[in-house]
């Protein structure tokens, strides 16, 4: 007879088959660029693989990826939601965004130690500027690490208002660590 699973060891199963398509455990090419990552955002969820739609900041944590409609929305629910820890000891994440001066859409990871796609978060080729946190990063221009390695300042602490012409809207993905 088959085991009934519970809702939250549903949501635990299929956030684990996602994250799996999204990070490798090291330098070589992930063969998955597409998987579709969900957010919970206004009260439903958005697939962001397939945009963002009227969100402007979206966040991967401890209790999954969420969005919000604003820079004071988001901050204000850090002021009264402690879900919303990094998945990592990382005690702050990587800040990428959209447009240079922080502007545009803004996303904030945190996990360590893997290959992280931009691209099921619809966040590929889109970095002009970024924020590190507690954490050193490195960035490439392909999926899963591959590809060339972002030259510029990628230690804790770095805060880059402007990629520079040469990356700028070129990166795929990152690796925190």
């Amino acid at each position: 007879m088959g085991r009934v699973l519970s809702g939250m060891q549903v949501a635990a199963s299929v956030l684990a088959l996602v994250l799996l398509g999204l990070v490798t455990n090291g330098p070589v090419a992930s063969a998955s660029t597409g998987s579709d990552v969900f957010a919970n955002y206004n009260g439903g969820t958005i697939d962001l693989s397939t945009g963002w739609g009227t969100a402007k900041v979206c966040v991967v944590s401890n209790s999954g990826t969420n969005c919000f409609s604003s820079q004071s929305e988001y901050q204000s629910s850090l002021s009264t939601n402690a879900t919303f820890v990094p998945l990592t000891a990382c005690s702050s994440g990587l800040q990428l965004y959209q447009n240079v001066s922080y502007g545009g859409n803004e996303l904030v990871l945190s996990e360590t130690g893997v290959w992280i796609n931009l691209s099921g978060y619809s966040f590929s080729d889109v970095v002009s500027s970024y924020k590190v946190g507690a954490c050193n990063i490195s960035m490439t221009d392909s999926t899963g690490g591959s590809g060339n390695v972002y030259p510029g300042a990628t230690s804790a602490g770095s805060d880059i208002s402007w990629i520079g012409t040469a990356w700028n809207d070129r990166v795929q993905s990152v690796y925190i660590f």
